[in-house]
């Protein structure tokens, strides 16, 4: 598995603003949460995840410069005859969370009940790959508008629990999830103009 030799071959040294692995595993995570936070329009069936990421949009800052330092687009032209790109970074973005899962077993990766088994067994193939998606600009959560949205523009009700979670039994508790994935990483004035430390991925 590429992902996880990746992840073994960086340093596991933690120290202040440092954690080589935690960047490795926040870079793939929030590459994979960007390209579905856009999320998929019920009228035109656009959006999700569908491997279409505009790298040059404010709130992707510091996603490109984080693919090449770890070396992911080296890895997806390997697959590429086998798996569509939208699928592909749904796959990495999951073997990094095996990975650095504290139940991780490299002896036996997907033995019953492990984070790999679940995500393995669940998975669903078949996501389409968008050749644009000019139309998701700006379609991101601003940490501004909290909750509900604020000064008519939409909060993290609006665009998970009225969309990405719509029909879910508990949809803010998703919502909760989602935002935890945050906590892998931190932030950087220069990506964000936010400043915080929870690892060390590039926010």
């Amino acid at each position: 598995m590429e992902i996880s030799h990746k992840f073994e071959c960086l340093s596991a040294e933690l120290g202040a603003n440092k954690n080589e692995r935690g960047s490795f595993v926040g870079c793939l995570l929030r590459l994979a949460g960007h390209d579905f936070m856009d999320y998929r329009d019920q009228e035109t069936d656009i959006g999700g995840s569908d491997g279409c990421i505009d790298l040059n949009e404010p709130d992707n800052k510091g996603l490109q410069s984080c693919i090449h330092k770890f070396g992911i687009t080296e890895i997806y032209p390997l697959y590429k005859d086998k798996v569509s790109l939208a699928d592909f970074l749904v796959i990495i973005a999951e073997a990094a969370m095996a990975r650095a899962h504290r139940g991780y077993d490299p002896l036996e990766p997907f033995k019953t009940d492990s984070l790999a088994q679940k995500f393995r067994d669940g998975f669903k193939f078949g996501r389409k790959t968008a050749s644009s998606c000019e139309w998701a600009y700006g379609r991101m959560p601003n940490p501004e508008h909290g909750c509900y949205g604020r000064r008519g523009e939409d909060g993290l009700k609006q665009i998970f629990v009225d969309n990405i979670f719509k029909g879910s039994v508990h949809p803010w508790t998703m919502v909760a999830a989602i935002n935890g994935a945050h906590t892998v990483g931190g932030v950087s004035v220069e990506n964000s103009g936010y400043r915080g430390h929870w690892g060390a991925a590039d926010e």
